[in-house]
């Protein structure tokens, strides 16, 4: 061969070059729909934490703060029997049909801490 001649791809260099090319195409696909997820599983993260909390069985009690409002949901039925302060937590003593409970809440987020249902206890002998 001379300096100035170019030589045609042999048949394995052209098949070379399809693997090379179908690879990059599959890579690139595969990359897409990785984001695709990504991005479903935010967005869905994005929702859920958005979305009002209402359950079938709940009442929301509103109670009225120097700060606001705080929305307290309690068992349908309940009534609101004490509400107490210290800190920033307020505890909702409520009883209702399904039992007796003290809800916690935060009252700077406004978010439920826990929830405390009471249980009877065996007398002692």
């Amino acid at each position: 061969m001379t300096n100035g001649e170019t030589s045609a791809p042999t048949q394995d260099q052209l098949r070379e070059q399809r693997l090379q090319r179908n690879l990059k195409i599959v890579v690139a696909a595969l990359g897409f729909l990785i984001l695709a997820g990504l991005v479903a599983a935010i967005a869905k993260i994005v929702i859920l934490a958005n979305e009002p909390k209402t359950g079938s069985g709940t009442v929301t009690a509103t109670l009225q703060t120097p700060g606001g409002e705080i929305a307290v949901e309690v068992p349908k039925g309940a009534r609101v029997v004490s509400v107490s302060l210290s800190g920033n937590r307020l505890a909702v003593h409520h009883e209702g049909p399904a039992g007796t409970g003290i809800a916690i809440v935060d009252i700077e987020t406004g978010r439920r801490v826990v929830d405390i249902k009471p249980l009877e206890a065996l007398p002692r002998q």
